[in-house]
């Protein structure tokens, strides 16, 4: 009997899985070490940091002590560029003081897996850190003058905890602005909001080759525009273009061409990021980058069509932007919408790949808007038709066993004035800023402002830190769906737009979908499970705080194991550890609005299997 093991990596941490062979309890399990080498040194163990009791220390002589007592774990110590390899192994043993490591039941040595966000050569996926793993920042904290607020350390570009809170999304946007100024190019920029003092110094830098639309961001009535400071003192230093439009439309978009120095589009950045010290450090955001000259060149005409729009929307605008190109790229489909679209052509396309889903859909939400009646399914916000999927009735899309998770951060009360699918499915209200969805049958899990990070722990629970008040506005503010990362069809959609109605008729913003990049669906699923996990956990911290027989150790049996390896937990295992990964391809297909464009490069095909490494494969569930 061995332990099947697979790694999954994202750029920013890797993702271990596992499961008995047989998918039964390890009898006498205390839990399981993970051995770990980095860069080919001597094996340590990822640390476990709970021990039996409260009074547990850590042994470093025997530094498994600390066992898992779980089937997924995380690893944030992994570095860009690292090479590493693992092996799970049950601890073992009639008590916690009779322990041992069983080696005969461990699962093999993975083989070494190379840490990076590139996932595909031209495509490639960063994530920030503002709202995974708060503990870090805790203690991160430390070290800050006492009394500080992450709300202003963040605005320092030295800041060690700005650049930790940031990841690697920072440092990426930094790169590409600074690979432009040494090559001469040029930059095309729409930007919704725009404050951080890191990113202006490097658009001033690069002077007249800066060519930015700025828009005035969230109204600030009676001046109504956020961006009106910065605007001013950039006013003459770049290539400044207004945009000033009046409600209800939002000028959101966020994405930036890069271009040579005779303006041939190169590669784009697009994903949810405002350029604000906030949308770098204290927001879960992420950005895509696409290295491929056709795709650049699209988003340069749309941001052509932005800038000859001025302040308004113009028939013209809304035309141009309700047909689409699909491109191709390292052997995928990458289709780009801009929008406002005439008849939500853009939700349209998204919505047969959401009907196609056969193994799960993964999301993160902002502000997706309000759920509209069954009666006018055109409006539905992306977040009702994938939780539709879980609903019985006249319903031909109705799969029970589909895998649902996601996050939604939204403040809009009464949204439950609608359709009666919507009211169990309904989100939050404005006392309840976040929502967990397990499925799309029961009504999710409400967190209130108190689990959000990192507000989220305001005494010290067991051997974890107090974490510190003071960031305003932390949120999820990525807007992602992920399809079958381990099917034939794995999907990702992000960008600016909200996916719900509203983006897709009002706005300026833009949506990326790609079809076929298992890596890339495999980083964005990384990202989405480890955000609901980390709320997961601070909700139960908050709801125990006070409770003198909750949860503070491990448990010294090995009967921990059983609620992991049935039901629904034993189904989450399986769809991690890929068992989905043979199904036939969607029965539904999208349908594209305009014919493919040709690729600008010869296809070349995306990795046959995500970003990961594996042992064998379960024998569970076939």
């Amino acid at each position: 009997m061995t332990i099947v093991l697979k790694v999954y990596d994202n750029g920013d941490h890797t993702c271990l899985v596992w499961i008995p062979w047989d998918a039964k309890p390890i009898p006498g399990c205390r839990g399981f070490a993970i051995r770990r080498i980095l860069d080919g040194k001597a094996p340590d163990y990822v640390h476990g940091f709970v021990g039996f009791s409260d009074t547990d220390r850590p042994d470093p002589a025997k530094p498994w002590m600390f066992p898992v007592q779980r089937f997924l774990w995380w690893d944030y110590d992994v570095k860009p560029g690292s090479s590493v390899q693992y092996a799970v192994i049950p601890v073992v043993g009639p008590d916690k003081d009779h322990l041992a490591l069983n080696e005969a039941q461990a699962s093999p040595l993975t083989q070494a897996l190379k840490v990076s966000s590139q996932c595909t050569d031209q495509l490639a996926a960063y994530f920030n850190k503002g709202i995974v793993a708060a503990q870090w920042v805790s203690r991160a904290l430390a070290a800050e003058p006492k009394g500080a607020r992450i709300s202003e350390l963040v605005k320092d570009p030295k800041d060690l905890l700005r650049i930790e809170l940031s990841g690697l999304l920072r440092t990426q946007i930094l790169g590409l602005l600074d690979d432009v100024q040494r090559s001469g190019g040029q930059i095309f920029a729409s930007l919704y909001e725009l404050n951080d003092p890191e990113l202006v110094d490097r658009l001033v830098a690069l002077g007249k080759r800066a060519n930015v639309i700025l828009a005035n961001g969230a109204f600030k009535p009676p001046a109504n525009d956020e961006n009106g400071e910065i605007r001013g003192k950039l006013r003459g230093q770049i290539s400044l273009y207004d945009r000033i439009v009046k409600k209800p439309h939002f000028a959101h978009d966020k994405f930036v061409v890069f271009c040579d120095s005779k303006g041939n589009a190169q590669r784009v950045l697009t994903g949810s990021t405002n350029w604000t010290s906030s949308g770098l450090c204290t927001q879960a955001n992420n950005g895509l980058v696409i290295d491929d000259p056709a795709v650049a060149k699209s988003f340069l005409d749309a941001w052509k069509r932005i800038r000859d729009a001025g302040n308004d929307y113009p028939p013209a605008l809304i035309d141009a932007n309700s047909t689409a190109q699909t491109f191709q790229v390292d052997g995928c489909k990458v289709t780009p919408w801009f929008v406002p679209t005439s008849h939500a052509q853009d939700l349209d396309y998204a919505r047969r790949l959401i009907a196609g889903a056969k193994q799960g859909i993964l999301f993160l939400f902002f502000n997706p808007g309000a759920f509209e009646p069954d009666s006018a399914p055109e409006k539905w916000t992306l977040l009702q038709n994938i939780l539709y999927r879980h609903h019985q009735g006249d319903n031909p899309l109705y799969d029970p066993s589909l895998y649902i998770k996601g996050v939604v951060n939204q403040q809009i009360p009464g949204l439950t004035a609608g359709a009666s699918k919507a009211k169990a499915m309904d989100p939050v209200g404005s006392n309840h800023p976040i929502a967990l969805y397990a499925n799309g049958i029961e009504p999710p899990q409400l967190l209130g402002h108190d689990v959000m990070v990192p507000a989220n722990i305001k005494t010290a629970f067991h051997d974890f830190e107090k974490e510190l008040l003071g960031a305003s506005m932390v949120d999820i503010h990525s807007k992602v769906i992920v399809i079958d990362p381990f099917g034939e069809n794995p999907v990702v959609m992000t960008g600016s737009h909200n996916l719900g109605f509203k983006a897709s008729s009002e706005n300026d913003d833009n949506l990326v979908i790609v079809e076929g990049n298992a890596p890339l669906a495999v980083a964005y699923a990384l990202n989405v499970i480890a955000i609901f996990q980390s709320y997961r956990w601070n909700s139960y911290v908050e709801a125990h705080r006070q409770d003198p027989k909750v949860w503070h150790g491990l448990e010294d049996d090995d009967t921990w194991q059983a609620g992991h390896l049935q039901g629904d937990q034993l189904a989450e295992l399986k769809f991690w550890l890929g068992e989905g990964e043979e199904a036939p391809a969607p029965a539904v297909a999208p349908t594209p609005a305009a014919s493919a464009a040709r690729p600008a490069r010869p296809a070349r095909r995306p990795a046959a299997r995500p970003h990961s490494v594996s042992t064998r494969r379960p024998a569970t569930g076939r």
